[in-house]
């Protein structure tokens, strides 16, 4: 009994030495410990998410280290939550933070043993190491996590620590949380989770890299999740009959390509961010980025471009292929493929192709129409395809730098309709429509359209524009082909529906802008056109790719000079979209050539095709009717064998002659519905197109020496209509003179005075004098509308033009001839 009592004498100060040690140690280790209380208002690291337009398909994660989204224990399936209770912690919701026989065996192996720490910790031991510890495994980190145990227990409910452990917790491959992994292995939200997959997720928290199912240790992770089901029906969480569903279903992990899905469009949308956010933002701000990718659309294009890039290089030569489809009623980009494989580097496959400047072809072509019916041309207004040896055609006037033209056949047609040589795609028409146009207003009318490539001057260029002359991007050529299909309104192109925060705040969103860029009868008229199978079937099959027997649609192939380039652009009221087809070290796609029809144009009638069953097209509407017999002038409307009549000037004698010559006989191209040149040689370009006309004319029209273009001498004038009207159509502005009128005598009133009116209102008038512009007419009451004419500018014999515009730039042009 003595010795008993000895004992304890000694023990009692030893086991108060130990006590106060302990508090010593433990008032020391909390000195610098973080304040748990301070948990949720840590900064934690969210990577910036870029989504389909749903917001439920994840495209790619911009991250730094580490990949995390924050959610509520609320959108965590049951699922998950009981798998990870029954193998880390299934007494989580009756212990005070970690269950005290399994810390003290730690603590007693550790100094006894000196074995490493290890045992098994429960969820908000974990919490506590994985939040503000180190992995270190000591006495002292382990004193720590007591301390933070301990102390988030008195702060936190059992839920709000549950919560914080799920969105904590390490999963692999840089996924920081339950959702970030659910989405990484699985495509799908937490919430969404099987009790299989659940099973699959809670395996990796003992070894998330090891167990990996991207690596080799596949059946070690089986063995695992086969442990957790039967943890959960130990603990009795399921069922024994949902044990042996989940066991038997199978499940399918995420295909990785780097967590990176329509790479070409992410990467795209990717440069854009960085125009507002810098790369740190990024990879931690958490930012919700959705976008304007339809995955349907997206995943129709890979697979078209993957079957037909295979074909093209076995069987034509063409390695590369590119698609982009846009929404014409929004600007939104639906689809884009950059190439056929972006993941072969070799092949430079990670470059995108749809924002790469190649030469477009004749794909460039109806911009250049399009701004030849803004000067008045119709579709009925002819020109001649024609060329001194019947082939080619030479539109240069310097001897020693000829500028060669053929037409994709090497033949040439004669006298063809606009219509016909757009919807034919013939080279020598097209050449001389850029002319007639001007190269600098189809440059502006590209720019209009989106296009912002064309940045050098107009000589740069030259006539050689109309072909492709002038490099351009596949996403701005579709582009501007969506206001052909709106009527002439553009809206601007995006990528992006809305951002948010990570608090989900909007910080941008969609906002549907209109503009217009072309009179609407101008875009219907370049529909009728592009939608005409019997004026393309000349050139194409009946049934070629750009046909389809049950929908209105739009199309235009383009190939480059040299083959290194095949385009498709096409059209519907509710979608455009594009394909190009070629190399990206610009080679040739064949050794003898390959136009866009044979090369890109079944790509893109497939996608097309099939597309239509999630953007179903309709009909366009036809153009304003309007009278080509109205036109006096030759060739615009369509005649162009003409019965002249001639005048002597001395005896008043008329004779009737036959003629036919080039359009640059009749026609001023800076003001083709003015009088015709006085003298037409003045034209650079009109010897190079006169002489083939009448050799054309001369083999193909009979008795064309002894009936046409005789030459009646310098007695004999042309007599002309003295006043003609442009093309109107019905709400188009209409004028009346009042005085003068058309043959008067002015005597000494120079006060004019002209009724025009308009149901769209008139947005300005203005006067022409003798071919001089004197300015705009004043309007008046009434619709009357007056000029006071300068007494100095009157002559014996005068032409007066007068031009009326309204609201939606229809123009009305009156002509007269006055006499003083």
């Amino acid at each position: 009994m003595d010795t008993f009592k000895k004992i304890i004498k000694l023990l009692v100060p030893l086991l108060g030495a130990c006590l106060l040690v302990g508090f010593l140690t433990v008032l020391v280790l909390s000195r610098n410990l973080p304040d748990p209380k301070t948990f949720n208002e840590r900064k934690i690291s969210q990577s910036t998410k870029i989504y389909d337009r749903t917001g439920k398909i994840l495209l790619y994660d911009i991250h730094g280290s580490q990949k995390r989204t924050l959610i509520p224990l609320s959108e965590i399936s049951p699922n998950v939550i009981k798998t990870t209770l029954a193998t880390e912690d299934h007494t989580f919701y009756e212990h005070h933070g970690f269950v005290l026989k399994s810390f003290l065996r730690a603590i007693f192996n550790s100094l006894v043993y000196h074995q490493p720490l290890q045992g098994v910790s429960t969820i908000t031991q974990q919490l506590a190491r994985n939040a503000f510890l180190t992995n270190e495994r000591s006495l002292v980190r382990k004193i720590k996590e007591a301390i933070l145990t301990v102390q988030i227990e008195k702060n936190y409910s059992k839920d709000q620590i549950l919560e914080m452990y799920f969105n904590q917790i390490y999963f692999g491959d840089n996924n920081y949380g339950i959702e970030a992994a659910s989405q990484y292995y699985f495509n799908k939200s937490a919430k969404d989770l099987t009790l299989a997959e659940a099973a699959y997720l809670t395996s990796l928290i003992q070894s998330p890299n090891y167990l990996s199912p991207y690596g080799a240790h596949r059946d070690e992770l089986e063995q695992r999740k086969n442990w957790v089901l039967h943890r959960v029906e130990v603990v009795g969480y399921f069922s024994p009959e949902e044990i042996a569903q989940a066991k038997t279903e199978k499940i399918t992990f995420a295909t990785q390509s780097f967590g990176l899905k329509a790479p070409h469009f992410v990467m795209y949308v990717k440069s854009l961010l960085t125009d507002k956010f810098s790369e740190e933002e990024l990879q931690q701000g958490g930012y919700t980025i959705i976008t304007t990718l339809d995955m349907n659309l997206q995943t129709l294009a890979e697979d078209t471009v993957k079957k037909y890039g295979d074909y093209n290089e076995k069987h034509i030569g063409s390695k590369n292929l590119a698609l982009l489809a846009e929404d014409p009623q929004t600007g939104q980009i639906l689809a884009m493929v950059g190439s056929r494989d972006y993941w072969n580097t070799e092949a430079e496959g990670n470059v995108n192709a749809t924002l790469s400047v190649r030469q477009p072809g004749s794909s460039f072509k109806p911009i250049v129409y399009a701004t030849a019916f803004k000067k008045g041309y119709l579709p009925e207004s002819v020109v001649f395809d024609t060329a001194l040896n019947g082939v080619t055609a030479n539109f240069s006037t310097d001897p020693n730098h000829p500028y060669l033209v053929t037409n994709y056949d090497e033949t040439t047609r004669g006298p063809v309709t606009f219509r016909q040589a757009l919807a034919q795609s013939l080279n020598i028409p097209s050449v001389k429509i850029l002319y007639l146009a001007g190269i600098e207003n189809a440059i502006q009318t590209a720019k209009d359209l989106g296009i912002t490539t064309l940045t050098e001057a107009p000589d740069y260029y030259g006539l050689s524009l109309v072909l492709g002359g002038g490099g351009i991007k596949l996403i701005e050529l579709v582009h501007a082909y969506t206001a052909f299909s709106q009527e002439g309104i553009i809206h601007p192109q995006t990528a992006i529906l809305k951002i948010t925060d990570s608090q989900g705040k909007v910080v941008q969103d969609f906002n549907l802008q209109n503009k217009e860029v072309l009179a609407p009868q101008i875009a219907r008229l370049i529909n009728s056109i592009l939608t005409d199978n019997e004026s393309r079937i000349p050139a194409f099959s009946p049934n070629s790719p750009l046909y389809f027997p049950n929908y209105e649609v739009a199309a235009k192939t383009g190939t480059d000079s040299e083959y290194r380039d095949a385009w498709t652009i096409g059209y519907t009221t509710s979608l455009a979209s594009g394909v190009w087809a070629g190399n990206n070290d610009r080679s040739p796609v064949a050794p003898t050539g390959a136009p866009g029809a044979m090369v890109a144009a079944p790509c893109w009638h497939e996608f097309m095709e099939k597309a239509f069953e999630y953007y179903p097209p309709q009909s366009f509407t036809k153009p304003l009717p309007y009278d080509v017999a109205s036109i006096s002038k030759p060739m615009i409307n369509g005649q162009y064998l003409i019965n002249q009549q001639y005048q002597n000037r001395f005896t008043g004698e008329i004779k009737t002659v036959k003629e036919i010559h080039s359009i640059l006989y009749y026609v001023n191209k800076d003001d083709p519905f003015g009088p015709s040149p006085a003298n037409p040689y003045s034209d650079p370009q009109f010897a190079l197109w006169e002489t083939p006309v009448l050799i054309w004319a001369e083999q193909h029209l009979p008795n064309f020496k002894q009936e046409y273009n005789l030459n009646l001498g310098p007695d004999y004038y042309p007599i002309s209509s003295n006043q003609s009207q442009i093309i109107s159509f019905p709400d188009a502005p209409t004028i009346t003179p009042i005085y003068p009128q058309n043959g008067d005598f002015l005597n000494n009133n120079f006060q004019f005075d002209f009724l025009i009116t308009s149901p769209l209102g008139i947005k300005k008038a203005v006067l022409f004098w003798n071919q001089e512009l004197l300015g705009d007419l004043t309007p008046q009451a009434n619709n009357h509308y007056s000029f006071s004419l300068p007494p100095e500018k009157i002559q014996a014999q005068n032409e007066l033009r007068i031009e009326a515009i309204d609201l939606n730039d229809q123009v009305t042009v009156l002509k007269e001839v006055v006499y003083h």
